[in-house]
């Protein structure tokens, strides 16, 4: 064994001690969390679920007419309660569907990385299961994969509200360098690693207070459990993992541009992880595709201004056709990894 590789082998046991060392006293620390979504339960949600070729999909569904989705991002601590303060303010008009994507929340938690094509299908299948055409509000990267599902059946999109959308390619701020992107993509460093993070309410805090959040005052302890709960979840970790390990990252333009279905791009004022920029790029590519600029907001301004961004969807669903079967086509594009 060379000198030089004897110090890069006790290097990555130093990391792994240390790693392994801090996960024991996180989870030592780990108090008991209620679980959020007795949000939905509340307003009259049933909660269901659905076998797809992923794994088994809850999701929570209320309301009558046609049917409108909210789908979540990805990201540590995301679920289907990101939306508990929007989602309920259409049941009187929609069949509303909230799921968590297979891998978050409540639904089934693989233990294996999820990859662009898993989400596509999952998604897939629960507009099949529907089998009608569908409003879709899909945030962050879920955006891509509502675009995806759009350009591959478009009889099943009614219409697309984009929130904040990213492939991650674009997210500027907080590509991996090459010493967090090995770590996240090597095993068992990588599960300790995400537990030492992502199992941490200061973490989640500050994360929200600095990104998520225009008003980092509005952060409430309730929100950093909603977030903590689903990052807690067994095999949590394999489900964040291909995001940081630059896995999940994808262009999102040639799903934006040239959409067969009408969408809408909303974009918080102050959005810092892609910057304002950005959304002004991707609206540019399709000039059929407004974007909205959502005053003194980041990223989660479902969470922090919920009356703003339930007004805004809705007056886009109420100029968008409600039985809407797109006359136009478009070939399906399929995701490959650069």
């Amino acid at each position: 064994m060379t000198i030089i590789n004897f110090h890069k082998k006790r290097t990555w046991i130093m990391l792994a001690g240390l790693a392994a060392l801090t996960g024991l006293f996180s989870a030592l620390r780990e108090g008991k969390l209620d679980d959020p979504t007795v949000d939905y339960t509340i307003h009259g949600f049933s909660r269901r679920s659905l076998k797809t070729p992923v794994g088994k999909l809850n999701y929570y569904e209320a309301g009558t007419g046609q049917p409108l989705i909210f789908l979540h991002g990805i990201g540590a601590g995301a679920s289907s309660w990101t939306w508990s303060k929007v989602a309920p303010a259409f049941t009187g008009q929609y069949r509303v569907i909230v799921p968590d994507w297979v891998g978050w929340g409540l639904s089934e938690h693989p233990r294996r990385y999820l990859l662009f094509p898993d989400y596509v299908a999952q998604l897939n299948a629960l507009l099949q299961h529907i089998d009608q055409p569908t409003h879709i509000v899909a945030q962050s990267l879920a955006a891509g994969f509502a675009a995806a599902c759009a350009h591959a059946t478009p009889e099943r999109v009614a219409s697309l509200i984009l929130m904040t959308p990213t492939g991650g390619k674009d997210d500027v701020k907080f590509v991996p360098g090459h010493i967090l992107s090995l770590l996240a993509r090597t095993e068992p460093l990588n599960l300790l690693f995400y537990r030492t993070l992502f199992h941490r309410r200061f973490i989640l805090r500050s994360w929200l207070e600095s990104e998520g959040f225009y008003d980092s005052k509005a952060v409430s302890r309730q929100i950093v459990a909603g977030f903590l709960y689903s990052s807690r979840r067994p095999n949590a970790a394999y489900s964040v993992l291909p995001f940081l390990s630059d896995a999940l990252r994808y262009d999102i333009t040639p799903y934006i541009r040239n959409l067969p279905v009408p969408a809408i791009i909303l974009w918080g004022s102050q959005e810092r992880t892609t910057g304002r920029q950005t959304g002004q790029r991707l609206a540019a590519l399709n000039p059929n595709i407004p974007l909205t600029i959502i005053k003194r907001a980041r990223t989660n301004f479902e969470l922090e201004l919920p009356a703003q961004t339930t007004a805004h969807i809705q007056t886009f669903l109420h100029t968008t056709p409600q039985s809407l079967h797109p006359l136009t086509s478009s070939q399906p594009l399929h995701h490959t990894k650069k």
